[in-house]
């Protein structure tokens, strides 16, 4: 490599150290953005773990609370898919809105299910917006809305868009207690046979 940049002409050689220059900072360029792209990476799963450990040693509040918030309710009030999709319909349709639903969404987690359904209503005016709103709040804390948006229509003054989603909360039932073994005549219980 030696002999062959010192046959070169002196401007050729030149041209090559540039070259060769301009290479090593597009190299150790990228190599220092790819450096901390993986440093902020790092970082991010720093502070991430950090918000889990704060959550993970909050877990006994959190229980507490979720224990108190279960006390108030009833585990046949609540509102599985059928019955979130046809309550949403029928306030909508008391409310005179024209709704359209996407399929609902469901999430289990030990005594709950979260039930959530998406639903637009096009050309809709306030006053049914606030009835529908009216309608589905005596059926809190059991149905909720969220991600509310209203948008109003181009060329139909006095209405409005409407997006929402509806979340319905079912209380799943608790499995039934277990009875013990029955007890062998002579005061000693038997455990049942394994199948």
């Amino acid at each position: 490599m030696k002999h062959l940049f010192f046959r070169l002409q002196p401007r050729e050689r030149v041209m090559a150290v540039a070259a060769a220059g301009v290479a090593a900072f597009l190299w150790s360029t990228a190599a220092w953005e790819r450096a901390r792209g993986e440093w902020d990476a790092a970082e991010g799963l720093d502070t991430v773990a950090g918000v889990q450990q704060g959550w993970i040693g909050r877990e006994k509040e959190i229980r507490a609370a979720a224990a108190e918030a279960m006390q108030g309710l009833e585990a046949g009030r609540g509102y599985d898919e059928a019955r979130l999709v046809a309550e949403a319909v029928q306030a909508a349709k008391d409310a005179g809105l024209n709704a359209s639903t996407d399929a609902p969404k469901s999430q289990k987690a030990g005594k709950f299910a979260i039930h959530s359904l998406q639903m637009n209503c096009r050309r809709a005016d306030l006053g049914s917006v606030v009835r529908f709103y009216e309608n589905v709040s005596p059926r809190a804390p059991y149905l909720a809305l969220g991600n509310f948006s209203l948008q109003a229509d181009r060329g139909d003054a006095g209405t409005v868009s409407v997006n929402m989603q509806i979340t319905a909360l079912e209380l799943l039932e608790p499995p039934a207690p277990q009875s013990p073994p029955p007890a062998a005549p002579g005061g000693t219980a038997t455990a049942p046979e394994a199948k």
